[in-house]
């Protein structure tokens, strides 16, 4: 049975590669580098129905028969193969783009990781852009195909990826993005060479890409637009009430209902305000959090004056943070990591900061990208915070020791729980207020702010898509609850709309990490040492919450 299970486990990961070539690039296996995404309907049905006999063959495995690491990996196995059912069976594949990821975002971005060293490096990447036009092709058709099953996009959602497209559209081939991979290739054997490689790059980018951006482009704003849902939350799409609760245990990884979820926001809301006023109350200040808000928009001397001092800023947050580490940690990533700039084609609408993990064979750093748009709207106070949950000890660190593991299945290293990795990533904002960052009350108030948005989260995600909010609503509440600039508040609502349930994952994942923490030092006693508690944490990857509750427990008891 062992066998059995190793060789579902292999073909598993083996399907998800082929299925994904760019990502096998972006993780370092390169033999699909001349390939992109097959988003064809024919491709979709075919690798649901493999997903659905790998199901029925991991069924069949005996649990008792296996060693307790391998009944682990069973478990993780079947439930990620009934999610990728689940979500086909809710057609989600009708629903492809959206202003915060699909082709059109991801296609400029394999600049970052696909190789350049050789010709056949070069010719793969060619090739890439040669294919585009067709990747888009099958996007389109996919929007069709959600046309006639009346799942559609709400409408300002696509209003973003309009601009986002005009943008890729008109800029001229030296100017995309993808022509940098022309000073990425490293190293000529001669200038024949190099200008040879240059020639190839700007055709394909004149005469595939952007006609492809540019019939993208048209297809939204004369035939999509018209058919786009009227309302905000996808309780309007067929089955859509159904789909929000798939959506809400698959991004948790728990049993709560949306209504339990949207109680324990509001209380999170009242719990939070309450520590703001504390420290509102230290500053001096009297007024309410929105007032505050306001009086601090009045000190110009709390917001940067450009992008470069926004970059500058935060690797001096980092650089600090990074020797702090050892106290807290057994076990560091390998891989470094890096802070770059959001492009200037998706600034306006991304968030303020994401990361962007690194290949298991160390050939380029995790990235920490970082808004640099509007600097004058974007708070120096707020930038611990972010630096901490994106890099260290937050993202960079779970998600780069969990490619490091050693003895698990592959799918295991680049797959996990939302509610695990960005629970961490909050937990680690917290944290670093233990280690004794935050000395600065504005930078205090700024680690709160944050926290505070992970808890109007839980009410507005499933007041859009349970409790049939608007996005006006939504905006509103929001503003009478946070400091937030409209232009971010703008730009957070919007992704709930466009990715339902994922907002959640932040405040159930911290409050489980605490909750299990509070519990092991009350187990564990004098024993308690929170090294070995984040190493035991994090050893087995992004774990669903309720088996990571239960791998803890073992460990509380002495067990590991």
């Amino acid at each position: 049975m062992g066998e059995e299970l190793q060789q579902c486990l292999h073909d598993y990961w083996e399907s998800v590669l082929r299925s994904n070539p760019a990502f096998a690039t972006y993780i370092g296996d390169h033999r699909y580098d001349s390939l992109l995404e097959d988003l064809s309907m024919e491709s979709i049905t075919a690798q649901n129905g493999h997903f659905r006999e790998l199901l029925d063959r991991a069924v069949n495995i005996e649990e008792k028969g296996l060693i307790a690491e391998n009944r682990l990996n069973l478990r993780l196995l079947k439930k990620t193969l009934q999610n990728h059912i689940r979500s086909y069976e809710y057609r989600t594949y009708c629903l492809p783009l959206d202003h915060m990821q699909g082709p059109h975002l991801d296609f400029p971005q394999i600049v970052e990781y696909h190789p350049l060293r050789t010709q056949a490096d070069r010719d793969n990447y060619i090739a890439r852009l040669k294919a585009f036009p067709d990747q888009i092709g099958q996007v389109i058709a996919l929007l069709q195909e959600g046309i006639t099953r009346s799942i559609t996009s709400f409408g300002k959602i696509i209003e973003h990826v309009l601009a986002q497209t005009e943008t890729l559209s008109a800029l001229p081939p030296e100017k995309n993005p993808l022509f940098t991979a022309v000073e990425k290739a490293g190293t000529w054997t001669s200038d024949e060479e190099k200008k040879g490689f240059d020639e190839h790059v700007r055709a394909a980018i004149s005469s595939r890409v952007t006609p492809a951006y540019r019939k993208l482009h048209e297809y939204l704003g004369r035939e999509y637009m018209k058919h786009c849902r009227a309302r905000e939350g996808i309780w309007s799409l067929p089955d859509g009430e159904d789909m929000y609760c798939f959506f809400v245990r698959y991004h948790t990884t728990t049993d709560r209902s949306p209504d339990d979820i949207h109680q324990l926001g509001l209380s999170e809301v009242k719990r939070i305000e309450g520590e703001i006023e504390k420290v509102m109350a230290r500053i001096g200040f009297s007024g309410s959090i929105r007032d505050f808000a306001r009086f601090l928009k009045q000190k110009r001397e709390l917001y940067p004056a450009a992008g470069q001092e926004i970059l500058d800023s935060y690797r001096k947050i980092l650089a600090e943070m990074d020797r702090r580490l050892p106290a807290y940690f057994g076990r560091l990533p390998r891989a470094a990591y890096d802070i770059k700039a959001i492009e200037a084609y998706r600034e306006q609408a991304a968030p303020a900061a994401y990361y962007y993990a690194p290949p298991r064979d160390f050939s380029r750093p995790g990235y920490f990208y970082a808004n640099t748009y509007m600097p004058e709207e974007r708070p120096k106070y707020e930038m611990e915070a972010l630096s901490y949950h994106e890099a260290v000890p937050g993202h960079h660190l779970q998600i780069a020791i969990m490619q490091e593991l050693e003895g698990i299945p592959e799918f295991r290293r680049h797959e996990g729980s939302t509610a695990f990795i960005e629970g961490w990533a909050l937990y680690a904002e917290k944290l670093s207020k233990e280690m004794g960052f935050y000395q600065d009350d504005f930078s205090d108030y700024g680690r709160l702010s944050f926290e505070l948005w992970r808890a109007v989260r839980l009410v507005v995600d499933t007041g859009l898509h349970f409790y049939k909010w608007t996005r006006g609503q939504t905006i509103e509440y929001c503003r009478e609850n946070t400091g937030l600039e409209d232009h971010e508040i703008e730009v957070e609502v919007d992704r709930y709309i466009a990715m339902p349930g994922q907002a959640l994952a932040y405040k159930i994942g911290e409050l489980k990490i605490l909750e299990l923490r509070e519990r092991a030092r009350n187990a564990r006693g004098d024993q308690f040492e929170i090294r070995e508690f984040h190493d035991c944490l994090l050893e087995k990857g992004a774990l669903p919450l309720d088996i990571l509750e239960r791998v803890m427990e073992e460990w509380m008891k002495g067990g590991g």
